[in-house]
């Protein structure tokens, strides 16, 4: 005998939606801040020294924009130890502070911290476009360069070599010795050269151990003819004999 099925005699296997169909699940409610267990020891301590550093990078930031320029050089020189970048968009305006110890110590700060964001703003001191900025901000900003070891720095660097600051020229140098480039060997030949006597002592001397620390045969080459001219200038000769002796100078390649 069989069973006839009607709207109000439905099948003994009824269709199931897709949801009845699926394995039951747990929905777990979000902790709240009371049921999330709260710090201790060495978890409280580290956020401890999180919080005074935000409150710290605040203060130094608010420093920054003191009246007192020492105080705002304290503060420049502060951010840069505290190794924290989000100082550096204040640290690259206060490049161009009027006081040049301020500019100085932001710039000193920029190359410490390694943000690629300094990289342009450093270079526009090192341009000096209308003279504005002080040698010692010129020498922090190109020590800062030779840091952060970024190509686009090459070309500014080297137009930097002939600034009339011998120390400025010397810290160029010593910025470059630092980068990858086959432009760098000429400009430090011509300024150990000196065909013009526009350089003066400091700067051949940063060029001399620029060619050992870049190192190739032509450099040794011309390390070792320094080196045993008589008649070169004794500090500039001294040097070639210094990185002669340190072997610092590879005789091997180009």
């Amino acid at each position: 005998m069989s069973t006839k099925t009607s709207p109000s005699n439905p099948s003994p296997v009824s269709k199931v939606t897709s949801s009845e169909a699926k394995p039951q699940q747990v929905v777990l409610s979000a902790p709240t801040h009371v049921d999330k267990p709260q710090p201790t020891g060495q978890n409280a301590a580290i956020l401890d020294a999180v919080n005074c550093q935000a409150e710290s990078l605040q203060l130094l930031l608010k420093a920054l924009t003191s009246p007192n320029s020492v105080r705002r050089a304290t503060a420049a020189g502060a951010l840069g130890r505290m190794m924290d970048v989000a100082a550096v968009p204040a640290l690259i305006e206060g490049l161009n502070d009027a006081d040049a110890d301020v500019a100085r110590e932001t710039a000193a700060s920029l190359g410490v911290l390694g943000s690629p964001a300094a990289v342009e703003p450093l270079i526009a001191v090192l341009n000096n476009r209308d003279g504005y900025f002080h040698s010692v901000v010129r020498i922090a900003a190109t020590h800062s360069l030779g840091q952060l070891r970024d190509p686009r720095a090459v070309v500014p660097l080297l137009n930097a070599i002939r600034d009339p600051i011998a120390e400025a020229s010397a810290e160029a140098i010593r910025a470059l010795a630092l980068l990858p480039d086959s432009r760098i060997l000429p400009a430090f030949l011509e300024v150990v050269r000196n065909e013009h006597s526009f350089y003066l002592a400091t700067t051949r001397r940063a060029a001399i151990f620029g060619l050992a620390q870049i190192g190739g045969k032509q450099a040794g080459c011309e390390l070792r003819f320094v080196a045993g001219n008589q008649w070169e200038d004794a500090a500039v000769r001294a040097a070639a004999i210094e990185a002669n002796r340190e072997g610092s100078t590879s005789t091997a390649g180009a």
